[in-house]
């Protein structure tokens, strides 16, 4: 069983940067990875979804790609899993319990991606809709000439 938790928890986690991942064939699995979803976003807090955000961005922050961008504080990527850990432990175990079973039992990790997007995109949203953070996605649009847009602009 830990095994599969293991492996289900790997896929929860590639949630966060997989895009479309590819959708269970059988309907009644769908079914379950959509309410496992639901239930992972009703059963969870506010704190549980800024730790969500914050474990992505320290996940993204540890990638080369990031280095010179983003500079992890020692222990804090740490800090994160952990949380992360027992959030995906509670909701799993407790709170989404229902809903988890028959993804465990069909081993359907493309229905915990599904799930685990359903989280990821409301714990982002809710951080993006700090105005700071808004305006720091628009702020490049300040860098914009409409005069090189007339190609393709009715």
């Amino acid at each position: 069983m830990k095994r599969c938790a293991v492996t289900v928890a790997a896929a929860l986690s590639m949630s966060a940067v997989q895009a479309g991942a590819q959708a269970p064939t059988d309907a009644a699995i769908q079914a379950q990875a959509q309410a496992l979803g639901e239930c992972m976003v009703l059963k969870s807090t506010g704190a549980d979804r800024l730790t969500v955000a914050r474990w992505f961005l320290t996940a993204v922050a540890s990638a080369p790609q990031a280095a010179g961008v983003a500079t992890l504080t020692p222990g804090k990527k740490e800090e994160f899993d952990k949380g992360m850990a027992a959030i995906f432990t509670r909701l799993m175990t407790v709170d989404c319990a229902d809903q988890a079973r028959p993804l465990f039992k069909a081993r359907d990790q493309a229905g915990f991606r599904i799930a685990g997007e359903a989280l990821g995109r409301v714990a982002m949203e809710e951080l993006l809709n700090n105005p700071q953070a808004s305006a720091a996605l628009g702020a490049y649009t300040r860098y914009l000439r409409q005069e090189d847009f007339k190609a393709v602009l009715p």
